[in-house]
């Protein structure tokens, strides 16, 4: 009977070793797994001031830096989550077969995993284009949607009649120029950029540095990404009160009048059923450094509806 208790106890002991070593190593692999996630997720947030949330999101080779102002006015008022995004105003690379994609599924695991209630996306250009995109798939999720120039489909707006195969042709074309061009190239091609989207030249410098120091991998990449990808189809899926601002001006000296231009995206968002679109009167594409003023009246208008 005693060899018994003795051989069940080494037994039993022997049993709570294996359980815990198992255990352990579930612990290991789950620690390694999050590692792995951290190290290959797209976005980061900073949490800055109290209040509704509004998430923020730059655009193309920019930062959260952009948003500098308008945190700075608004803090009191509302807490911000300024989204970061690797690649874009900083040199990280994340290999990943769809950028966008990515970006936009972990902007809505942030939001919901940290229960966001009533939160408002505000999106510059690919951050508008990413909030309309979220309207659509997860029409629950906001409350507001406000896009800074940002449409569902970009090259739509020179070309109207462009397709999505079309445009891959004209990517691939562009990733292959930006990859021929030297440092001195590119720094002058980043200047002519910035100066026909930002008509305030006090700005200028700190856009382009934020361009210059951008991934030029990732950033292409996301450039084809955002030609081939056409989400026209899925603005009658947003339930989300939508609010467009757009800019005209630096499509003058290519002919265009404001009146083209307003049509155009108004085609653009008809499907969206509660979208309003404003229109810059003569600000570049970034519409908060061309025009304050204008801008944040708009924001605060449509936000206290």
């Amino acid at each position: 009977m005693k060899w018994f208790i003795q051989l069940w106890s080494k037994q039993k002991l022997k049993t709570m070793k294996t359980s815990v070593f198992n255990y352990l190593l579930v612990i290991l692999f789950a620690c390694s797994l999050q590692i792995v996630n951290a190290s290959t997720a797209m976005v980061n947030v900073e949490v800055v001031g109290k209040g509704r949330p509004l998430i923020l999101v730059h655009g193309m080779s920019c930062d959260s830096s952009v948003w500098d102002e308008f945190v700075q006015n608004y803090k009191d008022r509302y807490q911000f989550h300024l989204v970061s995004i690797k690649g874009f105003g900083n040199n990280e690379k994340i290999e990943s077969p769809h950028y966008l994609t990515q970006i936009r599924d972990e902007i809505i695991a942030y939001i919901k995993n940290n229960s966001l209630q009533n939160a408002v996306f505000v999106g510059h250009s690919m951050g508008g284009f990413l909030g309309l995109w979220i309207g659509a798939v997860e029409q629950e999720l906001l409350s507001r949607i406000i896009s800074v120039d940002g449409i569902p489909y970009f090259p739509a707006a020179q070309m109207p009649g462009i397709t999505p195969e079309v445009a891959q042709n004209m990517a691939d074309q562009m990733k292959v120029g930006m990859r021929q061009m030297s440092d001195g190239q590119t720094k002058a091609n980043q200047e002519m950029i910035v100066a026909g989207m930002i008509r305030n030249k006090d700005k200028h410098e700190k856009v382009v540095k934020m361009g210059l120091n951008s991934h030029p991998e990732v950033v292409g990449q996301a450039y084809t990404e955002m030609f081939t990808t056409d989400i026209r189809p899925l603005m009658s899926k947003i339930r989300t009160p939508t609010l467009v601002l757009g800019s005209w001006a630096a499509y003058g000296q290519y002919g265009f009048t404001k009146e083209a231009i307003s049509t155009n995206f108004l085609n653009q968002i008809n499907l969206i059923p509660a979208a309003r679109l404003e229109m810059a009167s003569s600000a570049y594409h970034f519409i908060f450094y061309d025009e304050p003023e204008w801008f944040y009246e708009q924001v605060e208008k449509f936000l206290s509806e």
